[in-house]
């Protein structure tokens, strides 16, 4: 029953130590610090920090008999009292929180990777999507790093995903053999670009994601931004296009 209710103080707002130790005080009645101590199994020193929060949300009040500190519980009508007054702050400083988020939201998310294993997990996180993939990349650079096994789990994530994948290939007979493989299947309509153009780093954009992989020097970056993945993905278009 404790356990049950320790959860339900916690999912509150209550800290757990917090939670066992007005619960510890509700049981016993009336007790001092040492008793508090025994009941819930907390330090002396950390049950001072608690009450004083406690006592100054009404939920315990202190009280003397012979020059000895006792605590004991409040009602605990006082819980919905605090838990409203807690509602009333956080709706009150609401349209703030709107207006930070709304700002922030548009800010670009930007994570580093380094090493051949920080590029898998890209292409892993990347190929994981339902949206359509638009990709540019040198199929010789990839297939120097990464293996046909590699490939493969990374087109069956989009499989899974229920994505879509366009490709850009850079012009080599490496690139021109990936092309006409059986990955794409069903999956995705690639094309090789013109022979002047040379790529060392792999771009990827689905969503709201963009990933950029440099297969020259093992670092990599996703940035997730509505604006910027638009612009990238626009770009593949354009070229698609064209060619």
């Amino acid at each position: 029953m404790h356990e049950s209710i320790l959860k339900q103080l916690k999912e509150a707002g209550f800290e757990e130590k917090e939670a066992e130790i007005y619960l510890a005080v509700l049981e016993l009645g009336k007790a001092t610090v040492s008793d508090i101590s025994r009941k819930s199994g907390i330090k002396r020193t950390t049950i001072y920090e608690y009450l004083d929060k406690l006592t100054s949300e009404s939920l315990l009040y202190k009280t003397i008999r012979k020059k000895r500190i006792f605590y004991a519980a409040e009602n605990p009508d006082k819980l919905v009292k605090i838990l409203e007054k807690r509602k009333r702050k956080i709706s009150s400083i609401l349209p703030q929180l709107k207006e930070i988020y709304a700002v922030s939201r548009h800010h670009p998310q930007i994570r580093f990777y380094e090493g051949i294993e920080g590029l898998r997990t890209i292409y892993d996180e990347m190929t994981k999507t339902s949206h359509t993939i638009y990709g540019a990349f040198s199929a010789e650079k990839y297939f120097a790093i990464f293996n046909n096994e590699d490939n493969e789990k990374f087109f069956q994530n989009i499989r899974e995903s229920g994505g879509k994948i366009k490709d850009l290939i850079e012009n080599s007979s490496t690139g021109k053999k990936h092309a006409k493989r059986e990955f794409y299947t069903g999956i995705g309509t690639p094309k090789i670009l013109p022979k002047d153009f040379e790529l060392s780093v792999d771009l990827m954009v689905a969503g709201n994601k963009v990933a950029m992989l440099s297969l020259v020097n093992l670092v990599g970056v996703i940035i997730e931004n509505p604006e910027i993945a638009d612009l990238q993905r626009n770009f593949v278009k354009f070229m698609r296009r064209n060619i």
